[in-house]
């Protein structure tokens, strides 16, 4: 059953390049009307998520700006992290995910009165998909308590980057970034 969605200089920790597992594409999908093109970006709302496991993450849109956050148990992440963040650009790359010691309120602001939506096992939310690669989805598989992941035409600013992906996978027992 779909869920009607109602979208209500950072350094960061190393990484552990790893590819994205890739069965979250056949999770069933909860996301409501995508948006057409890139230009429809900026208007997506925020949206405040939850997990199973309790990870608590945020969708957010600042201008051009868009991050997936999550904050909760990160199981083998480097010392000191406090959250995980995926970055983008419209829809472009802005580098892969990072760990970082930043805490949640800086990129989740305050969240009172706000009631995260649940993302159920087996299920996703694609937050964009203009095409097989130009997409930003999160899911929870069976494999891991949450992956998301970027696929993005290029990085932003480097014209011959090529296609790039991006994106983080929480699960025991080594949580990753690529």
């Amino acid at each position: 059953m779909a869920l009607a969605l109602a979208w209500p200089a950072l350094v960061g920790l190393p990484l552990h390049a790893t590819a994205a597992p890739d069965d979250i594409d056949a999770l069933i999908d909860d996301s409501g009307p995508l948006p057409k093109q890139t230009r429809d970006l900026t208007a997506l709302p925020d949206l405040l998520f939850t997990t199973p496991s309790g990870l608590l993450c945020k969708k957010t849109v600042v201008k051009v700006m868009h991050d997936v956050t999550c904050a909760g148990d990160l199981p083998g992440a480097p010392a000191g992290t406090r959250v995980v963040t995926l970055p983008t650009v419209y829809a472009q790359a802005n580098g892969p995910a990072r760990f970082l010691p930043t805490p949640p309120e800086r990129f989740f602001g305050d969240t009172t009165g706000q009631a995260p939506v649940l993302l159920p096992a087996g299920h996703k939310i694609v937050f964009w998909a203009f095409s097989n690669t130009q997409s930003l989805v999160c899911g929870v598989p069976r494999s891991a308590d949450l992956v998301c992941r970027l696929n993005a035409p290029k990085a932003i600013g480097a014209d011959n980057s090529g296609p790039q992906t991006h994106g983080f996978v929480i699960a025991a027992p080594h949580s990753h970034v690529f």
